[in-house]
């Protein structure tokens, strides 16, 4: 095995004999001066085969630990699924969590909605992603909100092949997807780079967004205070923000609750704190 750039000291991208890019993780496997040839193959602790390279810059962000624990979650996923998973779901699940964790241990609750609807829609699934909430706040230390099940039941539902939606609703988000990232452009007179990975990131809070509106499960207006405080402190991104919330009344017919707000106030002012283009 060939390692051919350094992510972290203990994370690394590599070639597998066939040429295969994989990413490796191992105690120290980073140190060394690069590319080098490895041969104590012991030192590997994990691979992950097929990840898409917008998830590259995310290795570096993302605590070890929480890679761990979104890894044996993928296993189970797997042992009780049954079903081919996207390669990507641990690093999706990964930055989930740890997203998850930083609200909780900062105070951002975001009062997301639970969905009955999908709990009888997918109990398996429901169960095993309440198993994993449950866990994770106990490993952590924080309170999760029980929505946090159906957004991990999503994710997983959006990881398993052939269950990610018609075709048109697929077309649908994606066309949401593009005019909500003109709207941030044209607010701000700059240009997203869409190769980046925290546009891909952001990407995927509007798709989870969608999903939610498409079928109707509203966000609960319980952070009044939080929204308040948010909209003062980044007038900006809020004003933007403004002109989104048209844009979505226009297409589900029904103005955003704060609680919507504040979480797009949040996801833009995230886009573009991880983007250099916010101070």
């Amino acid at each position: 095995m060939k390692i051919i750039k350094k992510i972290k000291n203990n994370v690394a991208i590599a070639l597998d004999g066939r040429g295969k890019e994989l990413i490796v993780f191992g105690k120290g496997i980073g140190f060394p001066k690069i590319p080098y040839e490895l041969t104590d193959l012991s030192k590997v602790e994990r691979t992950f085969y097929d990840i898409e390279p917008q998830y590259y810059g995310l290795l570096q962000e993302l605590p070890e630990d929480i890679i761990r624990v979104a890894s044996k979650m993928v296993l189970r996923i797997k042992n009780q699924v049954a079903k081919n998973l996207n390669p990507n779901l641990v690093f999706i699940l990964a930055d989930h969590i740890n997203f998850a964790v930083e609200r909780a241990r900062k105070g951002l609750d975001i009062s997301l909605p639970y969905s009955y609807e999908l709990e009888y829609e997918q109990p398996g699934i429901t169960k095993l992603a309440a198993f994993f909430v449950k866990n994770i706040g106990k490993r952590y230390q924080v309170f999760l909100p029980k929505g946090e099940i159906t957004s991990i039941t999503m994710h997983i539902l959006n990881a398993m092949e052939g269950t990610s939606g018609k075709l048109e609703e697929k077309e649908s988000s994606g066309v949401i997807i593009r005019k909500v990232t003109e709207i941030i452009e044209e607010h701000f007179d700059i240009q997203i780079d869409k190769e980046s990975f925290n546009y891909f990131r952001f990407k995927n809070h509007m798709k989870y967004f969608v999903d939610r509106k498409s079928r109707k499960e509203e966000f609960t207006d319980q952070n009044q205070e939080l929204y308040d405080s948010m909209r003062k402190s980044y007038p900006e991104t809020y004003a933007c923000v403004l002109k989104i919330n048209e844009y979505i009344t226009e297409i589900f017919h029904e103005r955003c609750s704060s609680e919507e707000m504040l979480y797009f106030i949040i996801h833009v002012n995230r886009l573009y704190m991880k983007e250099g283009l916010l101070p």
